[in-house]
């Protein structure tokens, strides 16, 4: 449960984000800061909370911030800029293709611990649910209340409740 708390936003939020028509500028940033503090965060904060030193992959996160949001962003971006005009009949194909993609990035990941699903406790898959539920909720609520937007309130919601499961887990595992 450290871990998950600990771990930062994914690119899944960022495409959800988008799927939300959320500031999908506010997301990238978050995802990128996020993961960026995560390095020294996630080790500090699995100390103080459980007493466990837990090493975090440095280089192969910032290699993920890299492949993972910021060279998609800017490739996006240049298409979107200098194909703008042949990109227009199929735009409305990609939040389609982004779906189908996170669908697909789940199910990889379900098959290659397949073997290890039935050792879930029941328990820990509603904490971590509920967890990230209530970072969605406070996400909203806590910004509206702070007078933002229903659109950056939206991408809070979904920054604060959309980790990056799959670093928690192999953290976990390592």
């Amino acid at each position: 449960m450290v871990l998950v708390g600990a771990a930062p936003g994914g690119t899944a939020s960022n495409v959800v984000c988008y799927l939300a028509r959320g500031n999908v500028a506010l997301s990238v940033t978050l995802t990128s800061l996020s993961t960026l503090l995560a390095v020294v965060l996630t080790p500090l904060l699995t100390q103080l909370y459980i007493g466990t030193r837990v090493d975090v992959p440095v280089m192969s996160m910032l290699k993920s911030i890299f492949l993972l949001v910021i060279v998609p962003v800017l490739l996006g971006s240049l298409i979107n800029t200098y194909l703008q005009k042949w990109m227009r009949p199929i735009r409305n194909l990609f939040p389609l293709i982004s779906v189908i993609a996170i669908v697909f990035i789940i199910m990889i990941i379900l098959a290659l611990n397949y073997a290890r699903l039935p050792q879930l406790s029941i328990l820990l898959t509603a904490a971590v649910l509920l967890h990230n539920l209530a970072g969605l909720t406070a996400g909203y609520w806590l910004s509206r209340l702070a007078g933002l937007n229903i659109k950056d309130s939206r991408t809070l919601a979904i920054e604060t409740g959309i980790q990056y499961s799959g670093l928690a887990v192999a953290l976990a595992i390592t």
